[in-house]
């Protein structure tokens, strides 16, 4: 099994490889009544794909955790980048990324959402200013390589 966003649309989706039969692939249609953010992190310093970075979003008293992984169990894969389904929420407190290599980077929850918006794959590379991750029209989903 793998959980993806596979159509772009911010609801996360699954495909099942069926034994002896044909792949299965299932499209979450829920109404999109809440928000989310995914960031994609590419590693500098760490390892290109960011495996093992752990990456938490503060939402008032609420912390939201994800970790990078290479897989999420037999013969199973997630996507690489980490989706947080943020609900109601319209603002983000603070994102902080620990990357593999130790070095921890924190993003003020304001300036996020004044750069980036909410409902977007955003790109990440270690070491490098919230600002030069680029403009919300380069980051929208469908477009990050």
């Amino acid at each position: 099994m793998a959980v993806a966003d596979f159509d772009g649309d911010g609801r996360l989706d699954l495909a099942i490889n069926n034994s002896n039969g044909e792949p299965t692939l299932y499209f979450n249609e829920l109404a999109k009544d809440a928000n989310w953010i995914a960031l994609k992190l590419v590693g500098r310093g760490s390892n290109r794909s960011a495996i093992g970075a752990q990456v938490r979003v503060r939402l008032g008293d609420k912390t939201l955790t994800r970790q990078v992984e290479a897989g999420s169990g037999y013969s199973a894969q997630a996507m690489l980048p980490v989706h947080f389904g943020l609900g109601q929420h319209n603002t983000i407190d603070e994102v902080t990324i620990r990357w593999p290599s130790g070095h921890v980077q924190q993003f003020d929850g304001d300036r996020w959402v004044s750069n980036f918006g909410l409902n977007r794959l955003v790109r990440i590379t270690e070491d490098t200013p919230l600002t030069a991750v680029g403009t919300p029209a380069s980051t929208q989903v469908g477009q990050l390589q």
